[in-house]
This record gives C-alpha cells, sequence and structure tokens, in this order.
C-alpha cells in the first residue's frame, strides 16, 4: 500500500486519530513519505522508499493495468538487458513490444511500485499516440516525448495521487538528444501535466485522454523558445559529427573455409561449372 492510499485508509477509519498514530508507530516516516513524494532529488530517488519485492509479475500486472488505462491490448513483454524501458510501436496495436531491464530501472530511481507504473506509461503512451501527430514544433519526435509525459503526470493525479518524484528525477537527468527533448522540460511538463488535469476535474471538463492532450499546445508554445534553442543545439552538434564511414567488406577468403561450409561448397561447384564451360 503506497503512503496515499495509507492515509486515506486512516481517513476512513472509525477512529481516524487512533489510526494515525497506530500508522506512525508501525511507519514513523509515514508523514514525512507523504510530504517528499514528488521531491526529484537523488537521495529520495536512489536511496529511499524502495520496493525490494517486484518481480516479473509485478511488472507484467503493472503493464496491464497500464494498457487498461489507454484501452490498449496488454503488448509482448520482454527483458532485454540494452535498454531501461523501450516499446516498439506498431500499426497493429495487439504487436506492440515492450522490453524493459528491471536491474537498469532500478540503479537508475525507477525502484518502486509507483514509479514503474509511471515508466510503463510513457512508454505505452507511444502506442496511444502512434498516429497521432502534433505539429506543434518542427522535432515531432521532442513533442511525442512531451505529450507522454504530460500523460504521466495527469495519470499520477487520475490514479489516486501517485508519486512523481522518482520518475520525475530520472526524465530530469536525460540530456536532449535527436530523439528526446532536455530533461528539464520533461519534469517541468510531468508538473503541467498534473495541474492541467486537476484543472480540468474542478471545472468538470474531463471526459478521457484526448482532453488531456489539449494542455499540450500551451506548454509547447510557452516554451517554445527554450525548444528552438535547445534542438538549434542539438543539431548543430548532430552536424559537427565526423560522418561515420562505411565498414570496408573484404572479399570472402573461400579457400580457407572448411570443406563443410555450405558458402565453399557452392564456391567449389561454381568453380567447376566454370572449368567444364571453358574447356567447351
Amino acid at each position: 500500500m503506497n503512503v496515499v492510499d495509507e492515509l486515506k485508509r486512516i481517513a476512513n477509519a472509525e477512529d481516524p486519530t487512533a489510526a494515525f498514530h497506530e500508522a506512525m508507530e508501525r511507519d514513523p516516516l509515514l508523514w514525512v513519505r507523504f510530504l517528499r513524494r514528488h521531491d526529484a532529488n537523488i537521495i529520495d530517488a536512489l536511496f529511499l522508499d524502495k520496493d525490494y519485492d517486484i518481480k516479473d509479475e509485478d511488472i507484467k500486472d503493472t503493464v496491464k493495468q497500464v494498457a487498461d488505462f489507454f484501452e490498449l491490448p496488454v503488448p509482448i513483454i520482454k527483458e532485454r538487458a540494452e535498454t531501461i524501458a523501450e516499446v516498439i510501436t506498431s500499426d497493429k496495436a495487439e504487436e506492440c513490444q515492450l522490453y524493459y531491464d528491471w536491474r537498469e530501472m532500478e540503479k537508475s530511481g525507477i525502484n518502486n511500485r509507483e514509479a514503474l507504473i509511471l515508466a510503463c506509461l510513457h512508454e505505452l503512451a507511444h502506442q496511444y499516440l502512434y498516429k497521432t501527430r502534433f505539429l506543434l514544433f518542427e522535432n515531432e519526435l521532442w513533442i511525442q516525448e512531451l505529450a507522454a509525459d504530460l500523460l504521466v503526470g495527469a495519470f499520477s493525479v487520475l490514479n489516486g495521487d501517485v508519486a512523481t518524484g522518482k520518475y520525475k528525477f530520472v526524465a530530469s537527468r536525460q540530456k536532449a538528444t535527436l530523439t528526446h527533448p532536455d530533461g528539464k522540460l520533461r519534469e517541468e511538463v510531468v508538473i503541467y501535466g498534473r495541474k492541467y488535469v486537476e484543472n480540468l476535474l474542478q471545472q468538470k471538463r474531463y471526459q478521457g485522454i484526448k482532453d488531456i492532450l489539449t494542455g499540450l499546445p500551451a506548454f509547447v508554445y510557452s516554451h517554445y523558445q527554450e525548444l528552438q534553442e535547445s534542438w538549434d543545439r542539438v543539431s548543430l552538434e548532430d552536424s559537427a559529427k565526423e560522418p561515420v564511414k562505411p565498414t570496408e567488406r573484404k572479399p570472402i577468403d573461400y579457400e580457407s573455409l572448411p570443406d563443410t561450409n555450405l558458402l565453399k561448397q557452392y564456391w567449389l561447384k561454381h568453380k567447376d561449372d566454370k572449368k567444364t564451360e571453358d574447356e567447351k
């Protein structure tokens, strides 16, 4: 049970005061954990409030919960030690693939259930947005990333105030690349997503995920100069890189291959056939 659910249980108890004191005796840091749940700093992210009992089945259950939120089929889930988490989108949603490396996730700060569900939500948001084009900035990939993080912030409110501190810390450390905007902007859009959906709920204008995405243009335009300067810098750095030289392909030395090698057998047959033709 996360800290928000625990406090809700206390509030709904027959004697909330007694329930609160009992909870504080069991967990003296309960109130402190509640206050810091949205703080994005290295101490909280890497060392505090970690879940040590997360198994593969828990990850699959979390992905299913996120898929249900987007009304998507559960993706093909595979563990692969090449990235923290990555989604391979598909024109057919049922063929979407989600890869993860739990060890790397733990090291980075995605080390409890709340951070895990937000990381999975970000990845599956790309499948949800697969056919969506925002056309708000010259690099559409950056906008897609910001849209996914906007949904992360909104989901954290809609799903019972999920703690965002660890996720924001991990996102904020990412440097701008050709495919991802600067991490500080990603952290800001998560915060913005929370506030935007809170306003929608207060005004009783929230009907679904598409309503959340109506907040994206305002965020992009209010940060347009920052986006442009960052993109210009990344583009310049990329253009200054030396072009990758194509690998020189050496001809195959068929003679050195073992007699059992199929390539050598084919080469010998071709050689014999050519010799026969020349003799004719």
